[in-house]
């Protein structure tokens, strides 16, 4: 079985689509497990969710799913980010507002434990510190965890008593055994590693791989889209440059 973990897609459907278009395109996928926040910043958040729901999969909620449909205050976020949470949840159905209401935090799938922040926050937390790295390894009794909510790409293992982090190989299989991991994929929708591409991984649980990918989409019409929108500039211009 090959699924496609994605995160972060953030209403940017040619970002989503274009992922999983290259995961099709380079053995295909039986499943797609997402990491959260599929709405926020973004010009296309029905779309996403429809498109997300249109394969099998599981999906945990992110912080920007919630403030989406009120189930978090904006007040929590930047004005930037309240400004798409407040537009999104206006563009959305009753259903998906519903669908996204009713998302878990956390969702353990065989060895893998999914969260959007970190398994003890699974909202808000950052897992970009050793100390929170420290906590999600004592937390968590599956081998490995999966996490978004940075827009990093990375790996991390624990080190005697601290734990380090390194980049997520791009293109290169990385092989999972009973050592505790944790996995960020990157994100689809908002890269901020200053690389504009989408991010994603893949899993195959034939040879027990995590396969990190990169794939470029268009930017501009995105950015056109979220101009139409009224949306933050802020917003359209970081996703040019991937920060």
């Amino acid at each position: 079985m090959r699924t496609l973990i994605v995160a972060d897609v953030h209403s940017n459907l040619a970002a989503f689509q274009a992922v999983i278009d290259d995961a099709v395109t380079n053995g295909g996928f039986d499943e797609i497990w997402s990491l959260g926040d599929i709405l926020g910043y973004g010009p296309e958040p029905s779309e996403c969710i429809e498109l997300l729901r249109s394969y099998p999969h599981k999906m945990v909620a992110g912080n920007h799913d919630l403030g989406s449909v009120g189930e978090v205050s904006l007040r929590r976020f930047n004005p930037y980010a309240a400004a798409a949470n407040q537009w999104t949840g206006k563009q959305l159905t009753r259903e998906q507002a519903d669908y996204i209401r009713a998302l878990p935090l956390t969702l353990e799938i065989g060895e893998f434990t999914l969260a959007h922040g970190s398994p003890r926050d699974p909202i808000w937390e950052y897992l970009t510190t050793a100390e929170a790295a420290i906590a999600c390894f004592t937390h968590v009794e599956t081998y490995w965890c999966l996490v978004g909510h940075s827009h990093l790409p990375f790996l991390c293992i624990p080190r005697l008593d601290s734990a380090v982090f390194m980049e997520l190989p791009k293109d290169r299989r990385v092989q999972l055994d009973d050592n505790p991991l944790i996995i960020n994929p990157g994100s689809v929708g908002q890269p901020r590693d200053r690389d504009p591409r989408a991010s994603f991984a893949v899993y195959d649980d034939a040879d027990n791989t995590i396969l990190h990918r990169r794939v470029p989409y268009d930017i501009k019409t995105t950015q056109e889209k979220m101009r139409r929108h009224n949306l933050p500039d802020f917003l359209i211009e970081r996703l040019a440059v991937g920060h």
